[in-house]
């Protein structure tokens, strides 16, 4: 009898030792998955026994799985979202790595707060990128700024993804509106919103659709535009100015049991092989050995303002730009209609008013510094609903962002029709 519970003991132990070997990594990322694919089965073909499985979530869709948990348990995360990472340690979500710190000083300034919990394994910069042929049909310049995106001649020749939608652009967004301030941040953003032909739902899909010849330029992390240039001649890409640095982090969920084969992971992506494979994988990283890009900028955004009033300007942003979208459109059309007629003073006056309602923003530069307005949006990036505080305020910003621009559109038909 005790030699068939031993047999039964062995027998138990072996099957589960099976499984955990056979339990696959799972790896959340933000990045497309053929993005990262590449160096995961360069990380394999040196440990072939361990099974990667890659999920792909955009920023709030990942906070929302990591909350509720899942059969096929996450383990590892790889984003280039610092604000993902703040909120996942905030929620006491990461668990310590071992991983020594390998973070270049020169990198240092561009990352969050390392707490033992995250490393940075690479880097990215951003900017617009373009079809070549494209613009050439249009007769259109090479654009290099957020300024020049917000010029005219792109009217319906741009597309970008959401900071909803994205954590790349959500820190784009936070980029313009810290380099140039609130209130002229914003008048940028509103008319680079009305030249804009649709929006992108994923960060990825904006140099697809600039690789397609669906349209013409777009802003984006730097990785897709590389990879977009690999395959297409005629892409191009230029890095914007004034731009900040985009790490990329790694890290191992509280929930993981399989921290041991994650650490592999983690100690390959900072090892010199992977390092290496930066460069020449899908990936498309500067490595923490190429401080190239780095050198070329020393912007360096306000972290907790990044973190505090991230849920505002991505609300901020659907309502202003993304939901009226088409209204945009038809304003700023007919202000670059009237732009190109010769105006009497009196109208020329009026139509500095429609520039200003079609650029206003229903928020205040001294609401979006305030902590106790803010930490009203705190929540939204992961609530199903919004509270009635915070449905409340958005229903304000709708009927003032409608007001503004039926306001704009009656002094556009009055002007025409005298």
């Amino acid at each position: 009898m005790s030699k068939f519970i031993l047999f039964l003991f062995l027998i138990s132990t072996s099957t589960m030792a099976f499984a955990s070997k056979d339990k696959p990594i799972v790896i959340l990322t933000t990045f497309s998955e053929s993005s990262i694919s590449q160096i995961i089965n360069n990380f394999q073909k040196i440990n072939p026994n361990i099974n990667v499985n890659i999920i792909f979530r955009r920023n709030r869709s990942a906070l929302q799985l990591l909350e509720r948990g899942t059969p096929s348990k996450v383990d590892i995360i790889i984003s280039s979202s610092s604000v993902l990472f703040h909120e996942l340690e905030e929620k006491d979500k990461l668990q310590l790595i071992d991983n020594e710190n390998k973070t270049p000083d020169w990198l240092k300034p561009h990352i969050l707060e390392m707490s033992g919990k995250v490393t940075a394994f690479a880097y990215s910069g951003f900017g617009i990128m373009y079809n070549q042929e494209y613009l050439k049909s249009y007769s259109l310049p090479i654009p290099k700024t957020w300024r020049d995106l917000s010029d005219a001649k792109y009217f319906s020749h741009i597309t970008m993804s959401t900071p909803t939608r994205s954590g790349t652009t959500s820190l784009m967004v936070e980029n313009i509106l810290q380099n140039y301030g609130w209130d002229k941040g914003w008048q940028i953003l509103m008319k680079i919103g009305g030249n804009i032909a649709f929006i992108s739902s994923r960060s990825f899909g904006v140099s697809e659709a600039i690789s397609q010849g669906l349209i013409g330029v777009g802003p984006v992390i730097d990785n897709y535009a590389i990879n977009s240039k690999r395959s297409f001649n005629y892409v191009d890409f230029n890095y914007m100015p004034n731009s900040i640095l985009m790490p990329t982090y790694i890290a191992i969920t509280k929930d993981s049991d399989t921290k041991q084969e994650s650490q592999k992971i983690i100690d390959f992506l900072l090892s010199e092989q992977g390092q290496k494979s930066l460069e020449t994988t899908s990936i498309t990283k500067f490595s923490l050995a190429q401080p190239e890009l780095a050198k070329k900028t020393n912007v360096v955004l306000n972290k907790a303002l990044v973190y505090d009033r991230d849920g505002l300007i991505s609300l901020l942003f659907d309502q202003a730009i993304t939901e009226q979208l088409h209204q945009l459109n038809i304003t700023w059309q007919s202000i670059y209609q009237l732009e190109e007629k010769e105006l009497s003073d009196g109208n020329k006056h009026k139509l500095d008013l429609i520039k200003h309602l079609a650029t206003a923003v229903p928020v205040s530069s001294r609401q979006a510094q305030s902590k106790d307005y803010l930490s009203m949006f705190s929540r939204v990036g992961t609530a199903r609903g919004l509270n009635p505080a915070v449905a409340e305020e958005v229903r304000r910003w709708q009927q003032t962002l409608s007001d503004n621009l039926v306001r704009a559109n009656q002094l556009i038909n009055e002007i025409n029709q005298e």
